[in-house]
């Protein structure tokens, strides 16, 4: 006798997306986003996404393209249980909706082209602004070290360039459906102190004037980049 899959509401799905959990095709399995900052995993996160992956899952971790690991085909009934083993894991969900998501960094930090602390930087960015939330759209931050842009800032809502010993700043970059080359600002900042200021006064100024559901190339596009340079006093 064929078992009964479990009925489940357009709402219900749209719940588990606010906390990085996404229907699959048949939406009756799901794939859970996990969050990682700047691509490096200690041993005890990845031991624990393998716990959760075969405990939960088909035994297997994607690893996405913005450095983070997700784990699929999760049964809808095992959800409540998944949940509830991570508050003893060293892990926690990816950020989800309209707001800052993980950072992506580059081996800057060690790699012999590297100018800046990548990794440093992210982790500073995210524990500045890896809470944000209520912004018009997803905004993505990318980390490079040098002008090689592995981690592509050119291509996120905000990204980082080592420039020497400083930073070069780009804005409004997304990749997608309709693609945009980020606009670089006309000025390097000479510390972490400043750019992170830089950083806070652009999302202050993309949540003041973005609509909803604009992403913030779009923003740029509408008002103008020098409109908004003059805005954040740049």
């Amino acid at each position: 006798m064929k078992t009964k899959q479990p009925e489940i509401t357009n709402e219900e799905i749209a719940k588990l997306k606010e906390s990085a959990i996404f229907a699959e095709k048949d939406r009756i399995h799901f794939t859970a986003r996990f969050l990682v900052v700047g691509g490096l995993m200690t041993p005890e996160k990845l031991r624990a996404a393998a716990t959760i992956a075969k405990r939960y899952g088909d035994g297997t971790v994607h690893l996405t393209t913005r450095q983070g690991f997700e784990i699929p085909h999760i049964p809808y009934e095992k959800l409540p249980l998944m949940r509830k083993a991570l508050e003893n894991l060293p892990i926690e969900p990816a950020r989800s909706g309209k707001c800052v998501r993980s950072i992506v960094a580059c081996p800057g930090t060690y790699c012999k082209f590297g100018g800046i602390d990548t990794q440093g930087l992210a982790h500073a960015i995210f524990k500045k602004f890896g809470k944000r939330k209520n912004l018009p759209h997803k905004f993505k931050i990318a980390v490079g070290g040098c002008r090689h842009c592995c981690a592509k800032p050119q291509e996120n809502d905000l990204g980082v360039m080592g420039a020497g010993k400083g930073y070069a700043v780009f804005v409004g970059g997304m990749a997608g459906k309709t693609p945009r080359w980020g606009d670089r600002l006309p000025f390097i900042m000479q510390t972490q102190t400043e750019l992170l200021a830089l950083i806070k006064v652009v999302i202050d100024w993309y949540a003041a004037h973005g609509l909803d559901k604009e992403r913030f190339g779009a923003t740029i596009e509408r008002i103008g980049l020098s409109n908004m340079l003059a805005d954040i006093g740049y």
